[in-house]
């Protein structure tokens, strides 16, 4: 398959930052320790993807099932969105990818647990709003005289926000037939707190039995100003996540439990500099006090 998607290097979290600060809010984000890494669902992840076309019915059918042991008659999801939401805050694999609308969470995943043998992260950014317009032309979800209708009941910039949304019930429509390669924008009315701290979104593949990837390719000509990959040095680990934390961004904040708590405290200690490191920067304020840098 043809790398159609763009790259772009930065060799520093300052060029990163002055690149993402630019980007207009249609642009959501999701960050991965590796940039040799595809975009993956977790359901791509498992043995049995692919076993066949009705799998993932099959795996959603004995989680709802499941579900309903643990969860009250108030707590259970409304529509196939909201279900497969839940059972990707709870783990079970899916065809939902998470991404973030802050480039700067979407940072703090992708730093949080790299591997510093490898050389790049990539923070992936794709232009949700060109993605969701696009999907609604491929699948052909409004006809004309929805459009009509929408245009007489809103203002001209509600009604272009309304026919770049896809309802929920075009979704579940999609889910169930199972036979569009294409990728859309996705959002539950209902998000967990995890994922409202998070600002989270989720992208999903129109079928379960093609790559991610694969399709991407359902955007052709607009696949390369819509999807970019935005690589950084693995070396940059502690810099960034350093400067993600005076920005209140940690385990802490966007996994509001005990566990959170306990491994964004084991993250402040293990960023906590060194004596090196300490005399280099008191050298710098030195320095810079010198040339009247600071008052």
């Amino acid at each position: 398959m043809k790398r159609l998607y763009t790259t772009k290097n930065f060799k520093s979290w300052s060029q990163f930052l002055h690149f993402v600060d630019n980007l207009s809010d249609n642009w959501f984000f999701r960050g991965q320790s590796n940039s040799e890494w595809d975009l993956k669902s977790s359901l791509e992840r498992t043995c049995f993807f692919r076993l066949h076309d009705g799998i993932e019915h099959s795996f959603l059918i004995d989680f709802q099932r499941g579900a309903k042991n643990f969860l009250t008659e108030k707590e259970l999801p409304e529509n196939i969105i909201e279900w497969l939401a839940l059972m990707q805050h709870h783990g079970a694999p899916t065809r939902l990818l998470d991404f973030t609308k802050s480039p700067y969470i979407a940072s703090y995943f992708a730093f949080e647990n790299v591997d510093i043998k490898k050389k790049t992260i990539a923070v992936w950014a794709i232009n949700c709003d060109v993605l969701a317009e696009r999907a609604i032309q491929y699948l052909d979800l409004r006809h004309s005289e929805e459009i009509e209708k929408a245009r007489s009941s809103y203002s001209d910039e509600d009604f272009e926000k309304t026919r770049r949304k896809l309802t929920d019930k075009d979704f579940e429509d999609l889910f169930f037939r199972n036979d569009k390669s294409c990728i859309l924008p996705v959002e539950p009315f209902k998000m967990n707190k995890r994922y409202a701290l998070q600002q989270s979104i989720f992208i999903s593949p129109g079928n379960s039995y093609e790559t991610f990837m694969e399709q991407l390719e359902f955007l052709e000509d607009d696949v390369e100003k819509t999807v970019v990959k935005l690589c950084l040095p693995t070396s940059l680990k502690n810099e960034v996540l350093r400067n993600l934390q005076k920005m209140n961004i940690n385990r802490a904040s966007i996994f509001p439990d005990l566990g959170g708590y306990s491994i964004g405290l084991k993250m402040k200690y293990n960023l906590t500099l060194s004596m090196n490191e300490y005399l280099e920067r008191q050298a710098k304020l030195l320095k810079d006090r010198k040339f009247n840098l600071y008052p």
